[in-house]
Formats: structure tokens, C-alpha cells, sequence
């Protein structure tokens, strides 16, 4: 055997018996994997030979990097690679959160949780589990990795660049999830966690559970079989407050000769919830010899966030307290104000949302002499739903001022009582709901032929069929309805105090205490519209023109060469992939005296070569280069017909829509990478990356009024933009400091950083802007401790200010929403109890930082966000 397998197989049974004294189901292992094939999953996917390395044994929880570090050397793409060892060392609820600390991913964050990743700036990545596409239904393409708990991964590996075996769609690049297989431990394997996790601002707890089991046994005549079961509940109670200023508006009365720049009044948000995530994974292998293997798995995960908001919202009036108007000086920014009969509205609702999905795949791989093949057939169906319903009341406060001085808006009422029932009337009461639905059957066929000497080391090719169909029937359900002549005093049942006292902490003055909607029974719709006589039916579908269906079939063909230098340390591969994509859109769209269905079919091919080369410039010493082209096709709801409009009750200048464009075309990209990696010991590297990407034809968002049964909406429609650079650098080190004495020697280290430059043309500003939700400059610093019982880490993830989205305002015109620069705090500590049990002290959130944007200068403030601080207590223990 060679020396790595025997140093892939250490370093991978020495990860899985540390993972058993850590928190969470993170792994169960006997002593060692038994095979070579169990090893796979893990650094050898995609069939790379290994570069013999050094007989070097790690032992304990640090073999948890140094295995995610030889998967990093041994691809011959540039990758990046963290297990589950390392990913359960830190209270990261989901996936998301764990791939916030790989260099080059920003994540963005939703109620104190990680969400939407982007590699280099980009978001269109190429999501996979086990290696097959995987996705959640909705408006993308791509899995949301917020609804995958994060114990229920036995690793994830981050594809900087492509391959010509690996499934387009990644402009970015492609993120593989691998969970655990009963073939990846020597024997029988039981392990289980609970944690109870406390939300400070929510004032809750709730707990959380993980459960593995896995065997193999052997037979005398039919071979090996496998079976492993896992299972993962969450359940977090949450807190977000959120401050707005609404749009900003040009005021010509405020200040005599000018115009001044104020804010429509404030809006505050606190929301209050639980999130669930419930996950199984079942995996059978069979090895009937050693020349075959069968496989047959199944996984399902359902995400829940339930969500309680009490939000009042106080405009500008036309009127103002005489010499109330400041501005922030050397602008024309308003800077505080008194208003008079300032309009209020107390919206209370329930807002949640699920999502389900589910995959089935059988496969195998038989191998014989030099031959290799694979087969994957795989089924994916995905559902996900929005559900919105609660009532709205309205007053008018007598003195309302705002406050913009100190970067979280303030504001204070004054002259009206907003506790005092009598002062309220019942305006509306909403009920919106969205479904979205997908589902993909895929078979895949691969070979591979190892040749016998020579710089071509083997050749591989194969063939993917996948058929893909979305769609968003029976549409938005709008079903919201007016209520007259009611008074909230009449009325004692339906209406209750704010629940969110304390709001903001107290970091600027806030409306904590007023009357707002009561919702006992806003999950009930049809109790809650009885409740204030509504008696117009909710429809059971939407209008035709909000209703889409794309069907998709692609066929894909790829060959590719393995390279292998016999007189110089050179390895890599050269391929080209080739795939045909068919496209069938149908919707509606407005026509005179109604609609008019609508039916667009389309199809083109992409020729996708790759290339990647790595020179082993001297031992642990690598210099990397790759070149490919990538493509991603546009989102469903990006290439949808049909029109969905949103009127608001309250103010119809706030009309809003989003329609699609059937003549969208692919993002496609050249792209460019170069690497050097130096690798010190096994748990100890350093690497600097340079990238290009020349982006062909980004889509943006256009907004314009449209009017549709006399009705004006802004609608927003994508559209392909001129062709983009993106460029940049990343440097990552980690190191445990083993050379100092005494219990120093457990300190370690962990850095990266990431510079992205990107411009691409705006035509609503008219002028080139960085990518939204991208940061120029992000960072991650991670200090570690592992010595004998005690382990620690903790964790600053931190990104520049970025690009969140572009508005368009009357009498203002467009204007950039920037998000602040800001840092994230986690941590954890565990302590092994003996050698089955452990527990463990963990902290997210530990800076309670609030997130703040604003409207393109720092001087017009649109938003903060305030979340809870997490602490869990997780206990771990295996039979």
C-alpha cells in the first residue's frame, strides 16, 4: 500500500476517534477504516492519485486539520476543506456558519443566523451533497445551506476552481457537502448529543438533539454490508430588532432655500420566533467483492422559522415643530426634526416559512484491472412556502421626532398616549402565502482507465442526463383585506401591549410601549377574518400572470486527461465538458380585456474546457495554476414571463413588483488562478492565491413603473449587463505552536484573508459598482487550544462595508444602500470528561453587534439590525 493511504487512513481514524469526545454526533469510530475505499468520501472523490508523502502520524483533535489540510494538497483544484471535527468546535447552528470561516465564502445573516454564500463575491455556486446537485425550491437554483444543520456533515469541500468532471453551474465555484458512511468506520459506531441553547434578548431556551448509529458486518459468501442511520433535531428561540428610516424623501419646506434630504419617517421591527431544523441521513453500502460496490442512501431536511413581529411605523408629516429642522453639517442631510400629526401604523403579524427537501440516490463502482466505472441515479424534490397574515391599526401621533445623529435612528412620540386604546382604529388585515415547488431526476454514468506509463497518467469520461422542472403554482395568494369603522377599544380581544420591551438594549431611543394586533389566531386565517367580519373568501390561486413553470433538460458529456510527469514533479488534468441546455417557460403577461398565456422554448450549448496544473517545487512546496470556462444559467424567477405585484393598503405610492425576462441569457465566465502553498508539518501550511474572472454578461434589476388594471406598480425586471472583471488575492496560515513550553504548546492559530476587486456596469446609477453583498476586504481569525481533556476556539469573522442594493427615489433618483462594516464573535470550550464523554460551553454572537446600512452616504441611515447572543451547554457521549 502506498504511503499516503496509510497516512490518509491515520490521519482520517485518528480524526474520527477525536470527533467522538467532542460535542454533537460528530463521528463514532472504532480504531480504523479497514479500506481504501472508505477513505474516498473524504480526499479522493473524484479519483486523484495521491503525491507520496511522508509517514507522519497525528493523533488526537488536531488530526481534524491536518485532514482537512491534506485534503487542500492532495486536489489537484485549488480547494478548501474543513471536517466535521472542526466545524462542531464552534456553536454554528448550520452549514452556512461553517463556511464563513473557508477563505474567499461571505455569508450574509437572518435573525442571528448565517445565510446566502458567496465565493470571490459571486453567489451563483454550483451546491452539492455527496457529489450529486441538490437544491431547495424557490426563486435560485441552489441549496440553501441554512437548512442543513451543521452536525449532520462529515465534511465540506469548497471548489475554487472546475474540472471538466465536475457538474457546471458554478460561476463561483461548487461546494460539496459529504456526509458519513458506515463504510468510513471499522465496526459498529453509536453516539449522541443534546444541547440546550439560550437566546439573551428572546429569553428562551430550547434544546437541540443528534443521534448516529452505523455497522458493517461481513458475511461468508456475500460480501460486506453497511448500514448507518443519523438524526438531527434543532429548535432556537430568537430575538431581531430592526430600526429603519423608510425612503428618504426631497423636502423643499424644511429649510428655507433648500432642499433638504429627510427620511419618511422610522419603522421598528421587533420579531420574536423559534427556528426548527429536523434532518435524517440513511446509508446502505454492500460490497458483494472487491471489485464492487452498491450503494443506496436517502436524506431529508425540513427548516421551519416561525415569526412574531410588532412593528410601528410613524411617517413624515407635512407638517414640523417651527426651527425644529438641523442638518448634518456641510449637507444637505436632515439631521433631526420635530413632526406634527405624524401618521402612525401598528402592523402586527405572523410571518413563517418551510422548506422540505428530500433526495434518493442508488449507485455503485466496479473496478477492474485499470477500469474504473461509476453510476449515480439520483431524485430530488424540494417544496418551499411563505405564509404572512395579521391585522394593522392605525393613530396619528401629536409631536414625532427623529433623530439621526447617532447612527441608530432615534425616535420619541410625544402628546399622544400609544398604550391608550382609544386612540386606535383597525385598518387591515393581511393574508399573503407563496409557494414554490422543484424537482430533478439525474443519472450519471463515469469511466476511467488508468494507462500504464507515460505524462498521461489516465483518461476519464462521462455522460450526465438531468431533467429539472420548478415552478411557483398556484402563485401569490394576495388576500388582504380593508376594515372600516372599527375602533381598537371596541374591540379588547383582538388588540395586546408590544411584547419586545427593551428594544435596541437601549442603544437609542425607541417606542417600546404601544398598542399593537393581537396574534392568537393570525395563523388561523379563516378565525381571524371571521373575527372582524371579513367575509370575502381567500382565492385558491393567484392571478395567472403571477404563475410560472420552466422545465429544464440538460445533457452533459465530458472527457478528460489525468497528467502525471515522469522526470518532473508535475501533476493535474485537462478536460473539456460539453453540455446542451433546453429550456421551456410558460406564464402569463397583461393583454387587453385580460391575460394572455405565454410560452418561450430555448436551447444552446456550452463548450467548458478546464485545466489544472500543480509543481511540487520542492517537498511540502507547491506552485498551482488553472484555467477554465464556467456558465450559470439565470434563476426561474429571473426567467419567468409572469409578474408578481404586492399592493400596500396603507400607501399605494408603495406599489411594488417583480417580473421576469424569458430572454435572459447564461452568465458565462473565463477564469484564471494561480497558487502557491507551502505545507510545514501536517497541521501547519501557508498559501496565497491570485484569481481572474472576466464575467460575460452579469443580470441586474432594472425598476420602472408599470400599470396593470389601472393600477401603478414599481416593478423590478432583470436584465444581462456588459461584461465584468473580478480580481483579486487570498492568504491563509494556520499553525499550533508546539515548540513553546508548558501548556502554551496547545495554542494554534488560524488566519485568512481576502481581497476582492469587482465593477460592473449599474445602469440604473449609471455608473460601474462593486457586485452587491460583496466586501472589497473580509478576514477570519481563529485562536485555538488543544491540549490533553481541554479544547477551546475562538472565532472573529469579520468583512468590509459592501454593496446591498440600488433604490430608486422620486425627486432623489437612484442611490446605493451600503451595509456598514462589521465583526461576528463566536466561541467555544470543552472539556473531556473520559474517554466517551465530554461537554462543552459555547458562545455565538458574543459582541452582540448590530448591523447597520445606509442610503449612500453615512449621513442618510436606513437600517440596524440587533441579535440575540447564543449560549449553549452540549453534552456528547458514545457507546
Amino acid at each position: 500500500m502506498a504511503t499516503s493511504e496509510i497516512l490518509d487512513k491515520r490521519l482520517l481514524a485518528a480524526a474520527l476517534s477525536a470527533a467522538f469526545l467532542h460535542h454533537h454526533v460528530a463521528y463514532a469510530q472504532g480504531t480504523q477504516a479497514s479500506t481504501q475505499d472508505a477513505n474516498e468520501p473524504a480526499n479522493r472523490q473524484n479519483g486523484e492519485q495521491a503525491t507520496p508523502l511522508p509517514s507522519i502520524i497525528v493523533t488526537g483533535k488536531r488530526a481534524s486539520l491536518a485532514t482537512a489540510q491534506e485534503i487542500k494538497r492532495e486536489k489537484v483544484e485549488i480547494v478548501d476543506s474543513v471536517v466535521a471535527e472542526d466545524i462542531n468546535k464552534l456553536p454554528d447552528f448550520n452549514v452556512t456558519e461553517a463556511l464563513q470561516r473557508v477563505t474567499g465564502v461571505q455569508i450574509l445573516r437572518d435573525r442571528g443566523e448565517g445565510t446566502g454564500v458567496a465565493i470571490r463575491g459571486l453567489t451563483q455556486v454550483e451546491t452539492m451533497l455527496n457529489g450529486r446537485e441538490v437544491f431547495t425550491a424557490g426563486t435560485g437554483r441552489n441549496l440553501d445551506f441554512t437548512d442543513i444543520p451543521a452536525e449532520m456533515v462529515a465534511g465540506i469541500d469548497v471548489y475554487k476552481t472546475s474540472s471538466a468532471d465536475q457538474i457546471e453551474g458554478g460561476l463561483g465555484g461548487s461546494i460539496d457537502l459529504r456526509t458519513r458512511r458506515p463504510f468510513d468506520f471499522a465496526g459498529h459506531a453509536l453516539a449522541g448529543s443534546a444541547r440546550l441553547v439560550h437566546g439573551d434578548l428572546v429569553s428562551a431556551s430550547q434544546p437541540q438533539f443528534s443521534l448516529l448509529a452505523s455497522n458493517r458486518w461481513k458475511t461468508f459468501d456475500s460480501g460486506e454490508f453497511g448500514a448507518l442511520l443519523h438524526l438531527s433535531h434543532q429548535d432556537r428561540a430568537w430575538r431581531e430588532d430592526q430600526k429603519g428610516t423608510n425612503n428618504p424623501l426631497a423636502r423643499t419646506n424644511l429649510v428655507p432655500g433648500q432642499t433638504v434630504i429627510a427620511p419618511n419617517g422610522i419603522s421598528e421591527s421587533g420579531s420574536t420566533g423559534r427556528r426548527q431544523r429536523d434532518a435524517a441521513n440513511l446509508m446502505l453500502q454492500w460490497r458483494p467483492s472487491k471489485a464492487l460496490e452498491l450503494y443506496a442512501e436517502g436524506s431529508y431536511a425540513e427548516f421551519h422559522t416561525f415569526q412574531d413581529t410588532y412593528q410601528m411605523n410613524i411617517s413624515a408629516s407635512p407638517t414640523f415643530i417651527a426651527g425644529s429642522p438641523t442638518l448634518f453639517p456641510g449637507t444637505n442631510d436632515l439631521k433631526s426634526i420635530t413632526w406634527t400629526n405624524a401618521p402612525v401604523s401598528v402592523l402586527s403579524f405572523a410571518r413563517d416559512t418551510v422548506d422540505r427537501t428530500a433526495q434518493a440516490a442508488v449507485g455503485g463502482k466496479w473496478r477492474h484491472d485499470n477500469l474504473t466505472l461509476k453510476t449515480d441515479l439520483s431524485y430530488t424534490s424540494s417544496y418551499n412556502n411563505l405564509f404572512f397574515s395579521g391585522p394593522s391599526l392605525a393613530t396619528t401621533a401629536a409631536n414625532f421626532t427623529q433623530d439621526l445623529s447617532g447612527g441608530i435612528p432615534g425616535s420619541i412620540v410625544a402628546g399622544t398616549d400609544l398604550t391608550n386604546p382609544a386612540n386606535y382604529r383597525f385598518t387591515n388585515v393581511a393574508y399573503r402565502t407563496r409557494p414554490f415547488n422543484g424537482h430533478l431526476t439525474a443519472a450519471r454514468m463515469d469511466g476511467e482507465y488508468q494507462l500504464p506509463e507515460g505524462f498521461v497518467e489516465s483518461l476519464a469520461a462521462g455522460l450526465r442526463l438531468a431533467k429539472r422542472a420548478a415552478d411557483n403554482l398556484p402563485g401569490l395568494i394576495f388576500a388582504d383585506a380593508s376594515v372600516k369603522n372599527m375602533s381598537a377599544a371596541a374591540n379588547p380581544g383582538l388588540i395586546t401591549s408590544n411584547p419586545n420591551s427593551d428594544f435596541f438594549s437601549g442603544k437609542a431611543a425607541s417606542i417600546d410601549n404601544y398598542v399593537a394586533g393581537n396574534l392568537a389566531t393570525a395563523r388561523d386565517a379563516i378565525a381571524l377574518r371571521q373575527a372582524f367580519g371579513i367575509t370575502a373568501p381567500i382565492p385558491s390561486s393567484s392571478n395567472p400572470t403571477g404563475q410560472w413553470k420552466i422545465d429544464e433538460d440538460t445533457k452533459a458529456a465530458y472527457f478528460m486527461a489525468k497528467l502525471k510527469g515522469s522526470n518532473m514533479p508535475l501533476d493535474g488534468n485537462a478536460g473539456m465538458r460539453i453540455v446542451q441546455t433546453h429550456e421551456s417557460v410558460s406564464g402569463a403577461r397583461s393583454a387587453p380585456g385580460g391575460t394572455a398565456p405565454i410560452f418561450t422554448d430555448n436551447t444552446y450549448t456550452d463548450y467548458l474546457p478546464s485545466l489544472n496544473l500543480r509543481y511540487q517545487l520542492r517537498d511540502g512546496l507547491y506552485l498551482r495554476a488553472a484555467a477554465s470556462r464556467t456558465v450559470t444559467r439565470p434563476d426561474f424567477n429571473q426567467l419567468s414571463p409572469s409578474a408578481t405585484l404586492a399592493q400596500n393598503t396603507i400607501n399605494p405610492a408603495l406599489n411594488t413588483g417583480s417580473a421576469g425576462n424569458p430572454d435572459l441569457q447564461p452568465i458565462r465566465s473565463k477564469n484564471f488562478d494561480m497558487a502557491v502553498e507551502r505545507y510545514f508539518s501536517p497541521t501547519t501550511s501557508a498559501y496565497a492565491t491570485l484569481f481572474l474572472k472576466k464575467v460575460d454578461g452579469f443580470i441586474t434589476t432594472v425598476s420602472n413603473p408599470e400599470i396593470y388594471d389601472g393600477v401603478t406598480y414599481q416593478v423590478s425586471r432583470p436584465q444581462n449587463t456588459a461584461p465584468a472583471d473580478i480580481k483579486g488575492v487570498e492568504v491563509g496560515y494556520q499553525q499550533f505552536f508546539d515548540f513553546l513550553p508548558g501548556w502554551m504548546r496547545g495554542l494554534g492559530l488560524q488566519a485568512n484573508y481576502t481581497f476582492v476587486d469587482s465593477n460592473t456596469p449599474d445602469k440604473t446609477l449609471g455608473t460601474d459598482v462593486p457586485l452587491q453583498n460583496l466586501s472589497r476586504h473580509s478576514a477570519n481569525l481563529i485562536g485555538m487550544y488543544e491540549l490533553g481533556r481541554l479544547s477551546a476556539r475562538i472565532a472573529y469573522n469579520w468583512r468590509d462595508r459592501f454593496l446591498s442594493s440600488v433604490a430608486n427615489f422620486v425627486g432623489i433618483g437612484a442611490v446605493p444602500v451600503y451595509t456598514k462594516a462589521y465583526g461576528w464573535l463566536d466561541a467555544s470550550v470543552t472539556w473531556r470528561i473520559d474517554d466517551r464523554t465530554s461537554i462543552a460551553l459555547e458562545g455565538s454572537n458574543l459582541l452582540r453587534t448590530v448591523r447597520e446600512s445606509y442610503y449612500g452616504v453615512e449621513t442618510r441611515p436606513q437600517s440596524a439590525w440587533l441579535n440575540d447572543r447564543q449560549i449553549s451547554l452540549t453534552a456528547t457521549i458514545r457507546f
